[in-house]
């Protein structure tokens, strides 16, 4: 089954797919702080997340690491609201992909939904507390994410994720979602 690939079709996943995102927290040098890196299930580094800790809008950028190409980017919304709001998107489109806080006043979920083109295409659904959450887009699951417990996350607050994806998928763009949902809600429990 076809799924949405807004940030990056060139990187649709061909079969069921396993990534690892680890976020870096704490680092000497503080362009390095809140970056990360992707790799996949052989440890090998698929993206690497750049965050630009001088811009208002903490804007992240990932980088394609076998071409060496960057793909996508995050920012957060500038206007202020009672829910969270993320942009998820390509170097040409920053806005391509909106990821609104749904039920922000549940401490229990980590719900979102996902707009295109001013469309709602998926949701995010799950238990924060309980660190794991499903993406679905028009009505499909496509991923399960996982958040893990580590040394690094327990000291450093610099946390991990486990992403389970299905054929069809846009690696870029459900990394960038699963990101944007650590901003979300991970960030706030500080």
């Amino acid at each position: 089954m076809a799924h949405i690939a807004p940030i990056a079709p060139q990187l649709v996943t061909t079969a069921p797919t396993a990534l690892v995102f680890k976020e870096k927290k704490f680092s000497l040098f503080s362009s390095d702080s809140d970056s990360g890196d992707v790799v996949d299930g052989n440890g090998n580094k698929m993206f690497k997340i750049n965050a630009h800790k001088m811009t208002l809008s903490e804007r992240r950028t990932m980088v394609h690491v076998p071409s060496k190409q960057e793909v996508g980017q995050l920012r957060k919304s500038k206007m202020p609201g009672l829910k969270a709001k993320y942009y998820v998107g390509t170097m040409q489109d920053d806005k391509a992909v909106k990821v609104v806080e749904k039920g922000a006043f549940n401490p229990l979920n980590c719900d979102a939904k996902i707009e295109v083109g001013g469309k709602d295409v998926g949701l995010v659904k799950g238990n924060w507390r309980a660190k794991e959450y499903s993406i679905s887009l028009n009505g499909v699951q496509v991923a399960s994410v996982k958040r893990k417990t580590s040394f690094s996350s327990l000291v450093f607050d610099a946390d991990s994720y486990c992403l389970e994806m299905g054929p069809g998928c846009d690696m870029a763009f459900l990394v960038l979602v699963t990101i944007a949902l650590d901003e979300m809600y991970h960030e706030s429990d500080d």
